[in-house]
């Protein structure tokens, strides 16, 4: 019992010696810069208390990722009792339980200036901890062991454990640089302590591939955009997918902010203020205010646009895309404004993309001419698209003479430009090409079709377009191939009368009557008055040489209303 109670003697002579250690004269300034942080949930209790601290005078502060996980706002207190709240993320790494936060300040703040390399084993350093009075209890060791954190980033093994709340302090070096954040000995022993670095951690940066991150997405405060305009641009079109109607307008407002001179923010603003104002107004008159903001956008648009016309092309693309809506009732918002502002922008800058605008306006119209016009003038320059052949094809299908050759050629064009990326819309195209190649009768042509879009839906058909294809074998005089198209179309829809009477024609022109026969009866016990049935039963009866039971069908499929029956009579029952 003596030797235990000589044993805490020591200890607490030993804690009161490093107590009594001076202080660097750094210190007594740069313990402003350390802060408390505390996170709160969603019903604005507290989630989590800790440490973090300032790293430059504008409120940018490094702490723990663990502190803010599943928090809804989160505010922070400097050694003077002053608390700021954290107005966003600006990055974060779960692995390594760091994050930057921006803080907003009313002035410039006390802050730790970073080390500008890594440190090696052997260096002095300090631990600073949170601290309102004039003595600061602080912890002096060294840097034990140096390993690889990330990059040209390093992880420390510091010589002293921490006390309790110490985590997230701040480790600095002699000269007062702060190098890494403290965090507690993970064996368990608190024999040392490691420091991840405070350089790693204010290099945190969010990119646009992290709007979807459960990193971020897992942490409710507003986060920071990404540094450059064109990965803040890719995050801003994920988001909107990801939020209603007024949080998406508050992200608008938020990328307007940080990123006044760039074109694309007013864009999307005006086409979220004109297709959303029925969400975002409480009634009409609002709704006609979101319109003339919407107006105001594009026409903020163009100060920073590069184009003189853009600015007139986007108006009058969102004017004419709004103008659909048969509700509206306002002059500035028409298909004869969205005409006047294209021919501005034309006026201004005649470019391709201009006249594919100005195509559809036609179309509308039904002026097939002029549109077929201006879609060729697109084809005929680096911006022709697949959709800009696909409307030259339709323009030009609706104008007298057309040739069908023509209209395959464009959609051969149209299916070109979309190749690389096969998608449905290519299929489409597909589609309407073998509906011209079997008015033209090139079948083999249309079933190679109808295999190109097999494989550019990967597989993923319907019963109808295995029964159309097998039309183009029989047509083709593929019988067997018709044969297997008939019978998937049937695995997939064994109620449909239509395909067990598809299947008889081809058994028919296979000479197995038998087997048509036999096609023919399933049709007719699922629908019993199929005129066409008793026709092609009659034929096989005909084939057989059973003259009085072909007429006996004829004559039925006569009196169900088959126009071929009596015909057929004739010929054969007189």
């Amino acid at each position: 019992m003596k030797r235990v109670l000589l044993f805490l003697v020591i200890c607490c002579h030993i804690l009161t010696l490093a107590a009594q250690k001076k202080a660097p004269k750094w210190m007594g300034k740069e313990k402003n810069a350390v802060l408390t942080v505390t996170t709160y949930k969603k019903d604005n209790t507290v989630l989590h208390k800790g440490l973090g601290f300032f790293v430059s005078e504008s409120g940018e502060a490094l702490s723990a990722y663990s502190l803010f996980k599943d928090a809804q706002k989160a505010n922070v207190t400097d050694a003077a009792g002053n608390t700021y709240p954290v107005t966003f993320i600006i990055g974060a790494d779960e692995l390594y339980d760091v994050i930057k936060v921006q803080v907003s300040v009313p002035k410039k703040v006390s802050y730790l200036p970073l080390v500008s390399e890594a440190l090696p084993a052997g260096t002095k350093v300090y631990l600073m901890p949170y601290s309102t009075g004039k003595n600061i209890a602080f912890s002096e060791g060294q840097i034990t062991e140096v390993s690889r954190l990330k990059d040209s980033y390093s992880y420390y093994k510091i010589s002293f454990p921490l006390m309790t709340g110490q985590s997230n302090a701040p480790m600095l070096t002699e000269n007062g640089e702060v190098f890494g954040l403290a965090q507690d000995d993970a064996s368990g022993k608190n024999a040392n302590s490691y420091a991840v670095s405070a350089r790693y951690a204010n290099s945190l940066a969010l990119k646009s591939s992290d709007a979807f991150n459960t990193v971020y997405t897992s942490i409710g405060i507003r986060k920071a955009w990404p540094a450059s305009a064109d990965e803040a641009l890719v995050s801003l079109y994920l988001m909107a997918g990801t939020q209603n109607a007024e949080e998406y307008l508050n992200t608008l407002n938020d990328f307007i902010a940080r990123f006044p001179n760039v074109p694309e923010g007013y864009l999307n603003r005006a086409s979220h203020y004109a297709y959303n104002r029925a969400v975002l107004a409480s009634g009409p008159a609002e709704e006609s205010k979101l319109l003339a903001l919407a107006l105001e956008d594009i026409n903020t648009s163009g100060k920073y646009s590069k184009s003189k016309g853009d600015m007139w092309f986007n108006k009058a693309k969102l004017i004419y895309g709004v103008s659909a809506d048969s509700t509206l009732n306002d002059k500035n918002w028409t298909v004869d404004a969205a005409l006047e502002s294209l021919q501005q922008a034309i006026k201004e800058d005649d470019q391709p993309v201009y006249h594919q605008l100005l195509g559809d306006i036609y179309f509308a119209r039904k002026n097939y001419e002029d549109a077929y016009a201006n879609y060729m003038i697109t084809n005929n320059s680096n911006v022709a698209s697949s959709a800009s052949y696909y409307m030259a094809a339709k323009a030009r299908e609706n104008m007298p003479g057309a040739n069908l050759g023509e209209l395959i050629m464009l959609l051969d064009s149209a299916i070109a430009k979309n190749r690389p990326t096969a998608s449905a819309e290519t299929a489409e195209y597909v589609l309407e090409r073998v509906e011209l190649r079997m008015k033209l009768m090139q079948y083999k042509e249309a079933v190679d079709d109808y295999d190109l879009y097999y494989r550019l839906m990967g597989g993923r058909v319907s019963d109808a377009f295995f029964y159309y294809r097998e039309q183009a074998k029989f047509r083709l005089g593929d019988l067997a191939g018709a044969l297997k198209d008939i019978r998937e179309a049937i695995k997939m829809s064994p109620q449909d009368p239509n395909y067990y009477a598809e299947e008889a024609s081809i058994y028919i022109r296979m000479q197995t009557c038998d087997q048509a026969l036999a096609s023919i009866e399933k049709a007719l016990s699922i629908a019993p008055d199929f005129a066409a049935c008793y026709r092609l039963k009659g034929v096989c009866f005909i084939r057989q040489e059973k003259k009085a039971e072909a007429c006996a069908a004829f004559q039925k499929a006569k009196e169900l209303g088959d126009p071929v029956a009596d015909k057929l009579i004739q010929e054969h029952c007189k």
